[in-house]
């Protein structure tokens, strides 16, 4: 009877020690699915648009963004490394169709949740889900020709100038699910981050025009914001998505005073659809004003632009409603 009586005090200390396992292994994974869920809303998208919209941008068949993403992550919920390299085109709407020097870019990004947040005074300022990032990057258009036609006016050289920059980014982001009934959600994000551009790892010819050093913050959410009647409006919203980005640059830009917005401010507005036939892609209607960010075309001042066209569909919902709370 004793052995009887130990043998069941053993199996018990067993499944409960085993249950405990089980329990910790699939809190984590749910938290590392989390995780991995946030680093996946911060991935840039590839995008397509027709024409060149309304705007002061030269007239062409469509801009159009590649931008692929490389996920290395451990078997631990808490960080994830990112590779992501980019090519950006224009292609104008010219007798034979030429295409504009692309831009190209790479980033490595580290990513890393931040696990005081939740019980922190932070959640009340941002949101509840968060992490931070910090990325190296490189942003050039392949050429090596003379940055200005004309030393004399200061002509940049849209043929063959070599543009080239490399630059550090640091940010966070924070992201909240607000579930609205049994088939709405809505899902907000705020974003804050900034660009340092060393002087010594970009070219000469940049240091007085570009300006060196970026602010930004975003705020976005997709769905209602509030519980609404399950009418033809709200499936229209659920399907829907606005972000709002602003910039602010800072250094020298070609004598611009430290307040001038009118060279320094960055305004980028998107609205989104996402059709329910087509999970993959999303419509978009973009407003964008402030520094052209196509290489060297910066040196031709302010672009203000509105376009339409197709973006890759980098979040799915169904997981972020799973795994946001």
């Amino acid at each position: 009877m004793q052995v009887r009586s130990i043998f069941f005090v053993v199996v018990m200390l067993c499944s409960g020690r085993l249950l405990a396992q089980e329990r910790d292994t699939l809190e984590n994974s749910v938290e590392h699915q989390k995780f991995l869920t946030l680093v996946n809303a911060n991935r840039e998208q590839s995008y397509v648009t027709f024409g060149s919209g309304i705007g002061n941008l030269e007239p062409l068949i469509f801009e159009a963004r590649l931008s692929p993403s490389y996920f290395f992550t451990g078997q631990k919920r808490s960080w994830a490394l990112m590779l992501n390299p980019q090519v950006q085109i224009r292609m104008l709407d010219k007798k034979s169709l030429p295409i504009r020097n692309p831009s190209y870019k790479v980033y490595i990004t580290y990513y890393h949740d931040i696990r005081f947040w939740q019980t922190s005074f932070l959640k009340k300022i941002l949101y509840t889900n968060a992490l931070w990032y910090a990325a190296v990057a490189h942003h050039s258009n392949g050429q090596d020709g003379a940055f200005y036609s004309s030393d004399s006016t200061h002509t940049p050289n849209l043929e063959d100038g070599n543009f080239a920059t490399n630059f550090l980014e640091f940010g966070v982001s924070s992201y909240h699910l607000e579930k609205l009934g049994k088939k709405n959600f809505s899902i907000r994000e705020i974003k804050l981050w900034a660009e340092i551009h060393p002087p010594k790892w970009s070219i000469e010819e940049m240091n007085s025009s570009y300006g060196f050093y970026r602010l930004y913050a975003k705020a976005g959410f997709l769905g209602p914001m509030h519980k609404r009647k399950d009418d033809a409006v709200n499936r229209w919203l659920q399907q829907s998505s606005v972000e709002l980005k602003v910039g602010w640059i800072m250094g020298e830009m070609n004598g611009a005073s430290p307040l001038q917005a009118s060279q320094r401010l960055i305004v980028d507005i998107t609205y989104k659809y996402y059709p329910t036939w087509f999970d993959e892609i999303a419509f978009f209607l973009r407003f964008y004003r402030g520094q052209d960010y196509y290489n060297i075309y910066y040196m031709n001042g302010e672009l203000t632009q509105l376009s339409v066209g197709i973006t890759s569909n980098i979040m799915n919902f169904q997981k972020a409603v799973k795994y946001l709370k």
